[in-house]
């Protein structure tokens, strides 16, 4: 009885609401997604209802996998699921919510892409970002472990630094 003539009671869609899903070949900067999904987040939090996907990281075999509510948002490497040797590497998002502005997305996402080539190769030196500012170093290994490049720092430690994205913000000629 309570939902009896349901299908034909009065009621209202919110015409806002509606989804944007990108599917592409290929594989993104895991580093250039975190920093685009927290600037959503802060930006876009309220309109965001739902958002979830599954992502090929350059440098990485298991699939990323993402999904958020809001300002709640969790991503993480799968603990069982890679990509197979035959398999396409490609990245699979959708938004849910209200007011959501379909190019500005699919831009912030093309923005997320990884580099095709790297401005430095293993052996050149370089300068990176650290807590204390730039310092010597020598690339040592490319796309490892999700970032573009692993360098080895000339503090006659052997300590090793990441460089994040393929950006003199991050890593600049020596």
């Amino acid at each position: 009885e309570f939902i009896s003539g349901a299908d034909t009671a009065e009621h209202q869609h919110d015409t806002r609401t509606s989804s944007v899903a990108c599917k592409w070949e290929g594989e993104l900067n895991v580093n250039r997604l975190n920093m685009w999904i927290g600037e959503l987040i802060q930006e876009k939090s309220s309109d965001l209802y739902r958002y979830k996907g599954v992502l090929a990281v350059k440098g990485m075999e298991p699939k990323f996998v993402f999904q958020g509510v809001g300002m709640l948002f969790n991503g993480h490497f799968s603990d069982i699921h890679s990509w197979a040797p035959s398999e396409k590497r490609e990245c699979r998002f959708v938004f849910i919510g209200k007011n959501l502005d379909r190019d500005a997305l699919l831009k912030g996402l093309e923005v997320c892409k990884a580099e095709e080539s790297l401005r430095f190769q293993v052996g050149d030196s370089i300068e990176a970002r650290t807590a204390g500012g730039f310092t010597k170093g020598k690339i040592i290994r490319l796309w490892d472990e999700g970032n573009p490049y692993r360098i080895e720092l000339a503090d006659g430690k052997g300590t090793n630094v990441w460089g994040p994205i393929d950006d003199k913000a991050f890593v600049r000629s020596a």
